[in-house]
Order: structure tokens, then sequence, then C-alpha cells
């Protein structure tokens, strides 16, 4: 019966592919790096949660699967976008069908209750790992009018066809894994994570939201302005080290996130 739930879900996974998120790859890491980083206390409280999916990675693919069909209500929970004109994240307007800050708070307000019904819970958990992920990937913090990216289009030198928002989302990361394999990814993503976990973090999501910005914007990137028309490999092998730091940083911030929650809890 469990693997028949896993084909369903991963079924469902595979069709919203084509939507805004990181690719199952990220969204992965972050969580079950977060997972390895967790206090054993706080794992005893989320393995129930987890448990029916059957990893906290596997969890954190939920909040996709169910966007494109049984909770298309949710889609703009996903991203925030703001106009070039205005570059602050803390100044950001959410629009009524909620945004991706909102979203954030709100699951976390529904986590911390105590009056939450469990699968409340776990819907809570799971959005929160998802949203923690989509918050360190720069294209979800991107421009309303090309959706993030979406229609900031692109090709590759070879002719295929693409948009900057699927490069970031995951084609960067599958270029990695070709020239280099999957385990470089995951050891390149926990040497950033020794590097950056004893530092400071900011507790506001809104300040991780406003590195993601800051990161579009740079002039590397070539979003601004529409620059990027060409992706070549050198483009995606410079950016090699900002995925890795961007996951690395959604797993320390994710763990630390939820070992307070639950600590307070207790």
């Amino acid at each position: 019966m469990h693997s028949v739930k896993k084909f369903i879900f991963f079924c469902g996974f595979f069709f919203s592919l084509n939507t805004p998120a990181w690719w199952e790859t990220g969204h992965k890491m972050v969580c079950d790096k977060a997972y390895e980083l967790l206090t054993p206390s706080t794992i005893q409280i989320i393995d129930p949660l987890i448990k029916d999916i059957g990893s906290f990675g596997e969890a954190c693919l939920w909040a996709d699967w169910v966007k494109a069909d049984e909770r298309k209500e949710t889609r703009s929970w996903h991203y925030i976008n703001l106009p070039d004109s205005e570059q602050n994240i803390y100044k950001a307007q959410c629009p009524e069908n909620g945004c991706l800050l909102f979203s954030t708070h709100e699951q976390i307000a529904i986590l911390k209750d105590s009056s939450t019904s469990t699968q409340n819970k776990k819907e809570a958990l799971w959005f929160i790992g998802h949203f923690i992920g989509d918050i360190h990937q720069p294209m979800h913090i991107g421009y309303p009018h090309d959706r993030g990216g979406n229609d900031h289009l692109l090709e590759f030198a070879d002719g295929r066809k693409t948009n900057m928002h699927s490069l970031w989302d995951g084609q960067i990361i599958e270029h990695m894994e070709l020239i280099h394999s999957k385990n470089y990814f995951s050891e390149k993503v926990d040497q950033k994570i020794d590097q950056f976990l004893n530092v400071f973090h900011s507790n506001e999501i809104e300040s991780w939201a406003q590195e993601s910005r800051n990161l579009a914007m740079q002039e590397s990137v070539g979003y601004r302005g529409n620059k990027l028309k060409v992706v070549t490999s050198e483009y995606m092998e410079n950016h090699f080290d900002i995925i890795h730091e961007r996951i690395a940083l959604g797993a320390i911030r994710l763990s630390k996130l939820l070992n307070k929650i639950f600590h307070e809890e207790n």
C-alpha cells in the first residue's frame, strides 16, 4: 500500500513540474539536509507527521503536487513578485489570494497552534518545508510582468528552448549532475552547511527572501533588463556556487525554524 501511495504521489508531482518550484532535487535536498540538523526531540515530533510519505524530503514535494489540481488556490503561495521599481521585500504587498511570505507565516502559526488537528499539522509542516526552499530560489522573488522569469524566454547554445525560471529551478542542477554527479552536488551542499551552520542567521523570512531578490538582480544572472538570451555551459557553471549556497542556507534555516517551533511547544 505504501508503494502505491508513493507511485500516485510522484505521478501527481511529475505533472506539476512545469509550474514554479525548485525541481525535485532541490526541494528534497533542502528538507533532507534540514532533517539531519534537527534535534532528537524535534525529530521525535515530526517523524509521525511525515511517515505516510516516507521522508521529510519527499513530504516537501507535496505542496507542488496539490497545487496542480487538488489545491489550486495555493498556487500563488509559492512566490512573491515585485516590480523593478520596488526592490525592498519588506515593502512588498501581498495580493488577496496570498503570496510566499504571508503563506509561510500563516503555516508557521498553524504548526505552532496546540489546537491544530494532526492532519493540519502535517500539511503545515509540509508547506513550511517547501516554502523555505522556494524562498531561497531567486526566481521565486522575481518580476510580476514575466511571472518570476517564466516569460523571460531563453535558448541553450544547441537551440533548445527554456526560460529563466526553469533554468534556475532545475536545469542548472541537472547540468551540474550531468558533468559531475549527484554525490558532487550533495557534497558541495554539505561543505556550505559546514561553512554557514554556526554563523548568525536572521530569524526573519523576509531577510531570506531579500537575499534571493538581490541575487536575482545581480548583473551576472542576466535577469534584470532581460539581458540573458543564450544559456551557455559557462553561465551555468559560474552559478553552481550560488545554487549550493542557497540549498545549504535553506536547510540550515529550516532546521533552526523547526527546532525553535517545537522547543517552544515543549
